[in-house]
């Protein structure tokens, strides 16, 4: 098989990650779209894709607060949400739906992150570093692991 066919059938099984796809943490209490402030002039049916570098944090960088935070390891700023927009989904251990009660408390999501989304796609290069896909993750210091619900193309 080429690499080009083999590249192709990895993104078929692995989609790109582009910009708005939706992130959940293991520790957050809501999902969030990730951003890019500036293109790298890639893209995928017209939306910027996305590298492994693309993990800054803060409201106008790559990736935004999570809500809450869960980790027992998390100190800070304690807070209470009444808000349900993008509320991350609870199930139990059968996989169904649990209604969260409000008011959501925790400690102010403030993440800390590895430098860089492991498992990037290396064949594929996007601004001269790997590509994101769906299957990328990052880890806060936290405990959290970030990860991706979708691939923000709007197709999956």
């Amino acid at each position: 098989m080429s690499d080009e066919m083999k590249t192709e059938t990895e993104e078929m099984h692995y989609p790109y990650v582009v910009r708005g796809a939706t992130m959940y943490c293991s520790c957050g209490t809501h999902t969030r779209k990730l951003d890019m402030p500036a293109s790298h002039g890639s893209y995928i049916r017209d939306k910027a894709m996305m590298n492994r570098t693309d993990c800054k944090v803060g409201i106008d960088k790559n990736i935004p607060p999570f809500g809450a935070c869960r980790s027992e390891t998390k100190d800070g700023i304690d807070i209470k949400i009444e808000d349900t927009k993008d509320l991350l989904q609870v199930t139990d251990e059968d996989g169904n739906p649990v209604e969260v009660p409000l008011p959501i408390e925790g400690k102010l999501c403030e993440p800390e992150l590895a430098k860089e989304w492991a498992d990037a796609q290396e064949e594929t290069l996007v601004d001269g570093e790997p590509a994101l896909t769906v299957k990328c993750t990052i880890t806060c210091k936290y405990g959290g692991v970030i990860g991706f619900m979708d691939a923000g193309q709007g197709v999956y």
